[in-house]
């Protein structure tokens, strides 16, 4: 067996100065290679990582004109592209003054900025001895350059010693091939090669070597410096390091397809409750690669796929808890984006083609091998006389939505047709989006500014939110064209202003017509979007890894997981034979005005089945925590306990089928145990849905419905539809121990043959009821309006000992074994309800405000158009349609 090798600290190299000059140009060389490919991991969330796209380009050969380009912006946030070539020290990098930086001697200094990209061009860039410094500044994208032998003590030093150091509020950094490296440790006065802490956060390391250093890099510089995180490390290799590969200190991380050789210490370094997700990494020759180390506040860790190669783990101890030798996972983590993964076994060979600079910036796409980054795209220049464009307005009848948007606006009032409204964000730049539920040609847009406010848009871009790709850039409103491509959201993106932007419409179309005629070559459309944490699709057939596009789709929790707040993940149709709960857990919400979507595919029917679970309490099928939810189409079957437990707030319920579940088919109740009723389910719909043949072992708890114990205000079941189910159609229940409920609405709703199933079967043990609206003396004031209770196996309406002032009107029960409706207490209010063929007589307390006719031994006038059979169905406005003896009910 080969042993692991030991770490050689080198010795200090000589430091090459070079002549002092500014070096600035705006003309790039032919060779120049500006930033490739879009950002990927956590960069990606937060608004996402661009740099300085859209911006001017400028070239550098020293660190003084790095500055100078800084500094000669309109402001800190103007976009810029720095391409820098050479090499960069101590003696040609001096301090900038400008009002748009804030600059230093003897460091790279990008501090209170944004919207920056620094890349290697030419025959590379090497940073000797010089580090980069990122403080208080956002969407920054280092690429393609070496940085090496940053010291903190002894000569000459920069930026802590730290190769690339950020602190203080920094969002949004993506740094990729890079080649990051020093020649010794803290004695010869070097410190880490990449350092995030004081609140850093959406942040990837992606295709970087980093050696020969005592420290790989830190995520918080103290147990106490805990906020940091939502940080991807990617494809890169970790090269004869003592340890921090990396060090996390609270917060997140994911790590995957990474190369690991020669650690001579310690590795990923999980600890003060951090969570680390560590996929198909390559840990080779190597000691204590995972785990809890130097401290005994813990940290967790997520593991899968990885391979270890010769590697040696210590004892676990008070301040020691390796992962190994057998590493298991102790926690989970979500990650909110989609990521191409390669298997573990190719990782050495990949990340040797792509990883560090002056590699050609490749990637990988998940099979293993390297390919060529996506070019970027070319700027257009909307500012010469343009038509406008003819066609459809495909923003009319889409979704709109942004970033922010000033008091009195709307995102939807850019796809109103009107100019007389208008969406502004809520302060002087921001971003629009339009989008569609599925992927939309579009080749054309015209942004028209609302009057009084021409003239007011600086710079923009054109985004395709999809793939992150930049589809136009350049400055002021009116008609703009790129390629034509597919698409499910545009986004329009205004980085600079001369005051509020007012845009009225956000006009969007397809590619123009040609007078010349001709045929249109195949994949001329761009094909199908490319899915992103906005739009996902998921497959009975999907794996975890998979992009999540129509032809790679993803698994169901993976997408749950990956989705980006207001986003839409498409269940293709089939069964998903699933044995856990699938958690949409508390903090997974979409907003108040863009809902996440969880949509059945047009025309199929995803089922998700958990016959695998058994009968449980704790084995729901699909519980809903997350607030902001819409879902649609989907099918509930054979759950060991709720088909769906829903638990969050404001989400909509749409369409769904609950069956065959082993508890009730839908309940809301709490999502956590002992939640106290503030975090109880509130303002929930569920509207144009059925629930039938649910059925516990014991016969008395399965329910269609089952809004009950701890649910907050607010809830509405609209065009609902139970039966068959082995308890009660409904059931809001209350009791002692938990006290009154929230007061729930019951409208234009259907409970029939509760208490028998389908196939006839019965247990003695169920209430039996359509509409079971209480329990136990505590008052709770419920509306039922507009709802049929038939031949339910005992009360058709029942307050079940609910004796508090609910509105019962305009309801019709017929033939119901028992009562049609028992109010026994109570000072509810009765209007215009029917009673037909009840098993005896109805009984009534409460307050009767006419038009009511009870049944008291015979059947009223009104009973006469309500002979025959029950048939029911959904229009296809979601609106339940019911008849009886094939004439409609209309109440």
């Amino acid at each position: 067996m080969r042993r692991p090798r030991a770490v050689q600290i080198l010795s200090a190299v000589a430091a090459v100065t070079l002549a002092v000059t500014i070096g600035v140009t705006t003309q790039s060389a032919p060779d120049a290679a500006a930033a490739t490919g879009p950002a990927t991991g956590f960069a990606t969330q937060n608004g996402g990582t661009t740099g300085g796209a859209g911006g001017q380009t400028v070239r550098a050969t020293t660190g003084t004109a790095i500055h100078t380009a800084l500094c000669n912006r309109a402001s800190s946030s103007t976009p810029i592209i720095i391409e820098v070539t050479g090499t960069i020290n101590h003696g040609n990098t001096s301090k900038v003054s400008g009002p748009s930086c804030n600059t230093a001697d003897g460091v790279i200094e990008l501090k209170q900025i944004s919207n920056v990209t620094l890349v290697g061009v030419g025959s590379g860039a090497v940073f000797d001895q010089l580090g980069i410094h990122i403080r208080e500044a956002s969407n920054i994208i280092i690429q393609n350059v070496t940085v090496r032998n940053v010291k903190k003590s002894g000569s000459p030093i920069s930026n802590g010693g730290d190769a690339i150091g950020m602190e203080s509020g920094v969002r949004n950094v993506w740094a990729d091939h890079l080649t990051l490296e020093a020649s010794g440790g803290e004695a010869e006065g070097y410190d880490g090669l990449f350092d995030m802490k004081d609140d850093t956060k959406y942040v990837t390391l992606s295709y970087s070597i980093l050696r020969n250093s005592e420290r790989g890099g830190l995520i918080g510089s103290s147990e106490s410096d805990l906020s940091n995180g939502f940080v991807t490390f990617h494809h890169n290799l970790y090269q004869n390091l003592n340890s921090r590969a990396p060090l996390l200190r609270g917060g997140i991380a994911h790590i995957y397809n990474n190369h690991y050789v020669g650690l001579v210490e310690s590795g990923i370094n999980s600890r003060a409750g951090a969570k680390a997700k560590v996929d198909n990494n390559y840990f080779e020759d190597s000691k204590d690669v995972l785990g809890t180390f130097y401290t005994d506040q813990a940290g967790y860790w997520q593991v899968a796929g990885n391979v270890f190669d010769n590697v040696t783990w210590s004892s676990p101890g008070d301040d020691n808890n390796p992962a190994g030798p057998n590493p298991t996972s102790n926690t989970s983590v979500s990650i909110p984006y989609a990521y191409p993964l390669d298997g573990a076994s190719c990782v050495p060979a990949v990340v040797s083609e792509t990883a560090g600079a002056n590699k050609g910036n490749q990637v990988s796409d998940g099979s293993c091998s390297p390919t060529d980054p996506d070019p970027d795209p070319t700027p257009t220049d909307p500012t010469d006389p343009t038509d406008p464009p003819t066609g459809a307005n495909l923003s009319i009848g889409a979704g709109a939505d942004g970033s922010s948007k000033a008091s009195g606006t709307s995102f939807g009032n850019v796809l109103d047709g009107s100019m007389s409204t208008y969406w502004s964000p809520a302060s002087s730049t921001g971003r629009v989006s339009v989008k569609w539920g599925s992927a939309t040609t579009v080749s054309r847009i015209n942004i028209r500014e609302a009057s009084g406010a021409v003239g007011n848009i600086g710079s923009w871009r054109v985004v395709n939110n999809d793939t992150g790709a930049v589809l136009a850039t350049g400055s002021g409103a009116g008609v703009i064209s790129f390629a034509t491509t597919s698409l499910s959201k545009l986004n329009f993106e205004i980085t600079s202003s001369s005051a509020t932007p007012r845009i009225a419409e956000f006009e969007t179309y397809a590619a123009a017509s040609s007078s010349g005629g001709g045929t249109t070559e195949p994949g001329d459309d761009g094909g199908t979007a490319e899915p992103t944490e906005a739009v996902l699709y998921a497959a009975p057939g999907g794996t975890d890894g998979a992009a999540g596009t129509v032809a790679s789709p993803t698994t169901l929790t993976a997408a749950i997981d990956r989705i980006d707040a207001g986003g839409t993940i498409y269940l293709r149709g089939g069964t998903y034979n699933l044995s856990q709960t699938v958690d949409i857990a508390p903090g997974n919400s979409g907003t108040s005005g863009n809902r996440t979507e969880l949509f059945a595919y047009a025309g199929e029917t995803p089922v998700l089945n958990f016959s695998a679970q058994s009968e449980d309490p704790a084995n729901r099928g699909l519980a809903i925590g997350g607030d902001w939810w819409h879902l649609r189409g989907i099918v509930v079957q054979n759950a060991g306990d709720n088909g769906i437990l829903l638990g969050g707030d404001n989400n909509v319920i749409e369409r769904v089928v609950t069956r065959f579940n082993n508890d009730s088919g839908l309940q809301l109740s709490r999502y956590t145990a002992g939640a106290p009723s503030s975090e109880w389910p509130s303002n929930n719909l569920i509207v144009s849905s059925e629930s039938h043949d649910n059925a516990d072992s014991d016969g008395e708890d399965a329910d269609g419905f089952a809004p009950k114990l701890t649910v907050g205000p607010g809830n509405v079941f609209r065009y609902a539809v139970s039966h068959n189910n082995i308890d009660d159609g409904w059931d809001l229940y209350t009791k002692p121990d938990t006290g009154p409920i929230g007061t729930v609405t019951i409208e234009d709703s259907l409970s029939y043959g509760n208490g028998t199933l389908s196939d006839g079967s019965q247990a003695g043990n169920g209430d039996r009821n359509g509409y079971k609206l209480g329990g136990e003396d505590i008052g709770v004031n419920h509306t039922v309006k507009r709802s049929i209770a038939f031949d339910n196996g005992k009360h058709g309406f029942t307050y079940n000992s609910n004796p508090g002032s609910m509105t019962i009107e305009n309801n019709l029960s017929i033939g119901n074994e028992e009562r049609n409706y028992n109010f026994d207490a109570g000072s509810s209010t009765f209007r215009n309800n029917t009673s037909c063929n009840s098993g005896s007589n109805d009984r009534i307390i409460g307050n009767d405000a006419g038009g009511n006719q009870w049944w008291s031994g015979s059947n009223g006038s009104r009973c006469a158009q309500y002979s025959g059979s029950l048939a029911w169905s959904f229009a296809s406005d979601g609106r339940l349609a019911v008849t009886i003896g094939g004439s409609p009910v209309n109440l």
